[in-house]
C-alpha cells in the first residue's frame, strides 16, 4: 500500500500534472485524489496518446484533446467533490480550507 501511495507523489513531484489510463486499482484512484492528482480513465485515449503529445482536459465533462493530432476522446468526469479536492491540492488541503 506504502508503494501505490509513493507512486501518487513521486508522479505529482515530477511534475505530472495528470495520469491518463485505461483503468486505475482503487487504492491509486483514491491515493491520487488524497494528494491533489487529478488522474482519469480512458482506454481509447491511453492506447492513442503519444509521448510528447500536448493534451487538454475539461475535467467537468471529461473530454480530453489531444492537441497535436487534433483527436478527442470521453472519459470518465470527476464528480463536482472531487475536482474541489483536486484544486485545493488534496484532501488534507480542502478540509484545512473548509474550516
Amino acid at each position: 500500500m506504502r508503494l501505490l501511495k509513493r507512486a501518487c507523489t513521486d508522479c505529482k513531484a515530477a511534475g505530472v500534472s495528470c495520469v491518463i489510463a485505461e483503468t486505475f486499482a482503487r487504492i491509486f484512484y483514491r491515493n491520487a485524489i488524497n494528494i491533489g492528482l487529478p488522474i482519469i480513465e480512458c482506454p481509447e485515449a491511453s492506447k492513442k496518446i503519444k509521448a510528447g503529445d500536448q493534451v487538454d482536459i475539461d475535467f467537468n465533462t471529461g473530454v480530453i484533446t489531444d492537441q497535436t493530432t487534433g483527436e478527442t476522446f470521453q472519459g470518465q468526469a470527476f464528480p463536482p467533490f472531487m475536482q474541489k479536492i483536486i484544486s485545493e491540492g488534496g484532501l488534507i488541503n480542502y478540509i484545512n480550507h473548509k474550516e
